[in-house]
């Protein structure tokens, strides 16, 4: 995954990714019959372990608001180092963008949505639409990666997330 996260899946051969991982082409046609299906096991099993890492993050706090927060924040981490071509890739290859969504969004959003609705049955923050607030963090992640509205704004993708997360949780507090 760190292979493809930098450069992006187009940009990358199978004897490339095999030479850096130190094995033969043949080992990874073992283990996918295909550079594809072996792009979608990378995706797969990335997501398997940054939701473990998050979860174990959010973990930590005490309230269930906090919980929600760091969960969020960790995703916006997690997702730092993936480069624009990885995400261009992404949106051209139908396997890429299935895999990307099913295995790493969805699951990443359905949590999402589990702890905030905790933060707010427990009357830590205001009554929301926890699935509408969902689909705008969704979208509100895909604005961080806008080179041109970037440009504009003058903010570079970290600063981005970090103003999301302020009007979100900011928004969200209890009165």
């Amino acid at each position: 995954m760190e292979i493809i996260a930098g450069r992006g899946s187009s940009q990358v051969r199978t004897a490339q990714i095999a030479r850096e991982l130190h094995c033969s082409v043949a080992t990874l046609y073992k283990m996918a019959s295909s550079k594809d299906s072996l792009i979608v096991l990378a995706i797969g099993r990335w997501g398997e372990l940054a939701l473990e890492a998050l979860e174990a993050r959010a973990l930590k706090e005490a309230k269930a608001s906090d919980r929600a927060r760091e969960y969020s924040r960790a995703g916006a981490r997690a997702t730092h180092s993936l480069s624009l071509d990885f995400y261009a890739d992404i949106a051209r290859f139908e396997s890429t963008r299935l895999a990307w969504s099913t295995r790493v969004v969805e699951p990443y959003l359905d949590r999402f949505v589990e702890l905030v609705q905790e933060a707010e049955d427990a009357g830590e923050i205001r009554p929301v639409s926890v699935r509408f607030l969902a689909e705008l963090l969704r979208q509100m992640t895909v604005v961080t990666r806008d080179q041109r509205i970037l440009r504009a704004t003058g903010l570079d993708h970290e600063q981005a997330v970090l103003a999301i997360d302020s009007l979100i949780w900011d928004g969200l507090r209890a009165p």
